[in-house]
């Protein structure tokens, strides 16, 4: 079985609710530095902030702090090997602790398998062989929405190019970061 994970996958962390997690009252503000941010935006910049200064080529945030990767984003990324990037996330992920990281609930994750049977089905009418949809928590607060894969595509760029088509008209990243707000404000 080869899994495939989407562009959201591969984005680290989506949907960061701006949950700030518990820590004590302090009479003067700390350095931004020593604390990880409540903000999403701000915490998810210092986060690829950090990537960037260990030499992975990580995108910023958008304004709510979600990371929505471009093909080409994920191409440089899949360039650097995955020890380095993995030793990255693992030295960055500090500063991402003020946000809730929260695993995906089981029925936040039913949610999402409905997205994906969508994205699915428009990848299937493109003529490609794609297994069943995968939702899966990870460590880190990262969440891995892909596809067990049945076949390989004759082209991984035409494969990429048609995939992150119907990734957008079927709002993936719109509607699962959604899925995953709404989950962590307990609906």
């Amino acid at each position: 079985m080869r899994l495939v994970p989407l562009l959201l996958a591969s984005a680290l962390l989506v949907g960061c609710s701006s949950k700030p997690s518990h820590s004590s009252a302090r009479p003067h503000p700390p350095n931004p530095a020593a604390r990880p941010s409540a903000d999403p935006y701000r915490a998810s910049l210092a986060y690829a902030r950090c990537l960037r200064s260990r030499g992975i080529p990580h995108p910023n945030p958008n304004r709510v702090g979600d990371f929505n990767l471009t093909p080409a984003d994920e191409r440089r990324l899949r360039a650097v090997p995955n020890r380095r990037r993995e030793a990255a996330t693992r030295a960055c992920f500090h500063t991402l602790k003020g946000l809730d990281m929260r695993p995906l609930s089981r029925q936040g994750q039913q949610q999402a398998l409905v997205v994906l049977r969508e994205l699915r089905s428009c990848i299937q009418r493109h003529g490609y062989k794609v297994g069943a949809p995968i939702v899966r928590n990870m460590s880190m607060g990262r969440m891995m929405f892909g596809f067990e894969r049945v076949a390989r595509p004759a082209s991984r760029e035409r494969y990429e190019r048609d995939s992150h088509g119907c990734e957008r008209q079927v709002h993936l990243a719109r509607r699962i970061s959604q899925i995953i707000a709404d989950d962590r404000a307990g609906f």
